[in-house]
């Protein structure tokens, strides 16, 4: 690039030289052919003026035929010039270049436009081809003779010599003009180097910026042109610089907000997205980058912005619930016009999930509509009974004792549901403090066999306990794997038969995790169940649970702990052939097989 630049100004510079020189050899070849020409016209013209003079002064007797002839061969012949004697009318009597034998049969002069001038005005001037000498001749031409004149003079001089002066100055040009384009090419190259010099400096910055490498300024030593274009570009790379951090700022902003950010231009179309919309609305491709609305790939969503856009008018909190990457989402979208003085340039619109907030208003409802009913139930038991001990139940004995029983089932089932209320609340709030150790799970598994012995006896349920023998310790919270151990085998006692109910509680390895898997042949659960039956106050048989004293928190108290020990706990159930509930606890780091 720099040699191109160079060039091309020392070829510009070299032409400008060359063409003026050209112009000025021209010129001035055609100044001196014209002043040899006008010398060469006024001696001509000097030598016939002179020598009508002293024709004049001559006897008359000069006009005869050898009289003229041997003046005209004499004066001729002393200036090297044609010079012809014609009578009035027409006929050549003297010639310095025509033998005097010849001159009755030359052709009559008396229409020559030099001759007509002069008989006409006293003089006559012609530049022609003689087709009687065969060259280009210049003729000047005036009467002789006072007070009338009595013939014509005519002096002709070949323009020969003019023309051999003519063809030496083209020669010389010619030559010239050689060397003046040398020179001129190597002037040019020369100016053009110094000259270009500080443009090669801007080009080396300018290849760095598009490398988007902003180092480095121009050094502003100069106060012409190049001065201000390099104080220019260095005031334009430190914009560049500015706009780099500002871009780099705000991309890292727009990149950090959570919100769905859709920016649509005057006609419509999406200019800008953030990696929150584009998550959402699978809008591939770059940040900053046109595209249609069909590209949001929800109709309603799209008539929504379209309508917005063409009323430039602000959206206030609008929900909406479409289908996005994440499923069915609900949305709480606004707007904003942009306006640039009275021009508008498109619409921002800022989408916020709300879901999550609609969900858990929806749990809250359906707690708060739980709770209530849950405890509706037992107080209005407790209720029912108390009155109708207090009218006189009291006093029957079997009555009283039977009624009182049914109160105390009901006060310890409603303690049940609200320990297990404030228990689920602890765990989800994040408030209880989880102390992590080495736990053998062997242990923690016959003890809450051992709490439950009763409940199993009672209803001659057949418990099988197979733990594998190089089961590795656990990473848990003794106190809290106790919980969803009782829980998991409180819920299989609950939903087996009487006398026919089995069930089996194994452990094993799982790769890092230690499984445990309790299987029932209960009643099981049905397919459209067992999404839900983590829920809190979620039963699969509502009448069977209350009678049991369940509470319907415990496969959710059960969830949130497997959870808060980074594990995992799923269930595989079929109608009328029972249920297996598995959980997986990390392996402890420093774990130990019990072989006990």
């Amino acid at each position: 690039m720099q040699a191109k630049v160079s060039f091309r100004l020392g070829a510009v510079i070299g032409t400008i030289i060359f063409v003026t020189v050209l112009v000025s050899y021209l010129s001035l070849g055609g100044q001196l052919t014209e002043l040899l020409r006008e010398a060469s016209r006024r001696e001509l013209h000097r030598d016939l003026l002179l020598n009508r003079q002293l024709l004049e002064e001559k006897p008359a007797g000069w006009l005869d035929a050898d009289s003229a002839d041997a003046w005209a061969d004499r004066v001729g012949s002393a200036l090297e010039l044609r010079v012809t004697l014609i009578d009035l009318q027409g006929r050549v009597i003297g010639d310095s270049y025509i033998p005097a034998k010849k001159l009755a049969v030359l052709q009559n002069h008396r229409n020559r436009p030099e001759v007509d001038a002069a008989l006409q005005k006293g003089y006559g001037e012609e530049s022609r081809y003689s087709q009687t000498v065969k060259e280009q001749m210049l003729y000047m031409a005036v009467p002789v003779g006072r007070p009338k004149p009595r013939a014509l003079l005519r002096f002709a001089k070949p323009l020969y010599d003019i023309g051999i002066f003519e063809k030496g100055i083209r020669k010389s040009i010619e030559q010239g003009l050689f060397f003046a384009l040398f020179f001129s090419f190597v002037a040019g190259l020369l100016g053009a180097f110094f000259l270009a010099r500080p443009l090669r400096n801007l080009a080396e910055i300018a290849r760095k910026r598009l490398r988007d490498d902003l180092s480095g300024t121009i050094p502003v030593d100069r106060q012409d042109e190049i001065g201000m274009l390099a104080r220019a570009f260095n005031t334009m790379s430190d914009e560049i610089k500015k706009m780099r951090r500002s871009e780099e700022w705000f991309r890292a902003v727009f990149s950090g907000i959570r919100e769905a950010i859709i920016v649509t231009d005057a006609a419509g179309d999406i200019i800008l997205v953030n990696p929150a919309a584009s998550r959402i609305f699978r809008i591939e491709g770059a940040m900053f980058k046109s595209r249609p609305l069909r590209h949001l790939s929800d109709s309603r969503l799209e008539e929504l912005f379209s309508r917005v856009n063409k009323s430039r008018l602000a959206l206030i909190k609008e929900e909406m619930a479409f289908e996005t990457t994440k499923g069915r989402r609900i949305m709480q979208i606004s707007s904003m016009p942009v306006l640039q003085g009275e021009r508008f340039d498109g619409t921002v619109f800022v989408l916020n999930d709300i879901t999550k907030l609609r969900n858990l208003e929806r749990v809250r409802r359906d707690f708060v509509s739980s709770v209530s009913h849950e405890l509706r139930t037992p107080l209005t038991s407790i209720k029912g009974y108390t009155e109708t001990l207090l009218e006189g139940a009291m006093h029957e004995p079997e009555h009283a004792s039977a009624f009182l029983k049914i109160i105390l089932q009901e006060s310890e089932q409603l303690t049940a549901l609200v320990n297990d209320v404030l228990d689920l609340s602890r765990i989800e709030s994040g408030r209880i403090e989880y102390h992590f150790s080495a736990v053998d799970l062997r242990t923690v598994i016959a003890k809450s066999v051992d709490q439950l012995r009763l409940a199993l006896e009672k209803k001659a349920i057949r418990l099988d306990v197979n733990i594998a023998g190089d089961l590795p310790q656990l990473h848990a919270d003794c106190g809290y794997l106790e919980i969803v151990v009782r829980n998991l085998l409180d819920n299989a006692i609950k939903y087996v038969d009487r006398e026919h109910g089995k069930i089996r509680i194994s452990a094993f390895r799982n790769g890092d995790f230690v499984q445990l898997d309790v299987e029932d042949n209960g009643i099981g659960i049905s397919k459209q169940d067992l999404g839900r039956i983590f829920e809190r106050f979620y039963r699969v048989d509502k009448a069977r649970s209350r009678e049991l004293g369940g509470t319907g928190l415990g496969l959710a108290i059960v969830k949130h702990i497997v959870l808060a020990h980074k594990g995992h706990v799923e269930v595989r159930s079929r109608v009328s052939q029972g249920s297996v509930f598995s959980v997986l606890f990390p392996v402890a780091a420093d774990s130990t097989v019990n072989r006990n």
